[in-house]
């Protein structure tokens, strides 16, 4: 019985090694047919468009007030103008506005149409307000320039730190480093009184 056990245990030093080197010489040897839909599959960008038409990824233009505001003008992706390089016309644009006061006001907006040397934008497409003093607005279009921090925008809703309120204008101004949101034109509010 030990014998056999031997004998079959010397077998299998042998014959299984050889076995593992047959698979192994089976994969590299036998022809296998290539299927060309396998390859790896690469992005799908017309390469000629992208020649053709020159664009910039996550621009950032970013600068200072007259008075004194830093600014930062961020967006998915940008293209310039082909007769004028300044002119750029900008996806998914978000715009920061603090003061020297540290008074934040963020714009959101799908899309922009970017003056770069005459430092002013138009915001379109749902633009959103935000600033660090509570409010939370929307409105349909935003125009103004960035070297004063001057923008304008109509039919603007939304909620304030008393309430929800609606205008038929809003001005985001700019008088002695301090940013302002100045409603008018139909001021409807909602006043909420704090709770206690």
């Amino acid at each position: 019985m030990a014998d056999s056990h031997t004998s079959l245990v010397r077998g299998a030093r042998i014959l299984l090694p050889m076995a593992a080197l047959g698979l192994l010489s089976s994969l590299f040897l036998l022809p296998r047919t290539v299927n060309p839909d396998d390859a790896i599959p690469y992005a799908e960008v017309d390469v000629s468009m992208r020649a053709r038409d020159q664009q910039l990824t996550a621009p950032r233009f970013a600068g200072v007030s007259s008075h004194g505001s830093d600014f930062a003008l961020t967006a998915a992706r940008a293209l310039p103008d082909r007769a004028d390089p300044s002119l750029m016309t900008a996806e998914a644009v978000a715009l920061e506005v603090i003061s020297p006061e540290a008074a934040r006001i963020t714009l959101r907006a799908d899309r922009a149409e970017v003056d770069a040397a005459g430092r002013s934008l138009v915001l379109e497409g749902a633009v959103e307000i935000e600033t660090s003093t509570g409010y939370s607005l929307t409105a349909p279009r935003l125009e103004g320039r960035l070297d004063v921090v001057d923008m304008r925008g109509t039919d603007v809703a939304g909620d304030g730190p008393i309430g929800t309120l609606r205008a038929g204008a809003l001005h985001l101004t700019e008088t002695g480093g301090v940013s302002r949101l100045v409603f008018t034109r139909g001021i409807e509010l909602v006043y909420l009184p704090p709770e206690r």
